[in-house]
């Protein structure tokens, strides 16, 4: 995956258009594209994270399989 659409990249985006927001002077219309710019991020980190949890999963699941064995259960 490309840095372009890491997680922590897309953090950095996210927290860049937030501050912005807050800062209260964008016009309507840049406010909305940079609230869809947002949710695109916290979508992509929201794929990050499950992708991060499920390769994380595995990793437990092989290493108990692996320790079951060798305790001979």
């Amino acid at each position: 995956m490309s840095k372009k659409n890491s997680f922590e990249d897309s953090m950095e985006k996210l927290e860049k258009i937030i501050s912005l927001l807050e800062q209260g002077d964008v016009d309507l219309e840049k406010s909305l594209d940079y609230f869809t710019q947002g949710i695109e991020m916290i979508k992509n980190c929201k794929t990050e994270l499950v992708k991060a949890e499920e390769k994380v999963k595995i990793l437990i699941e092989d290493e108990l399989s692996e320790f079951t064995q060798l305790k001979g259960e």
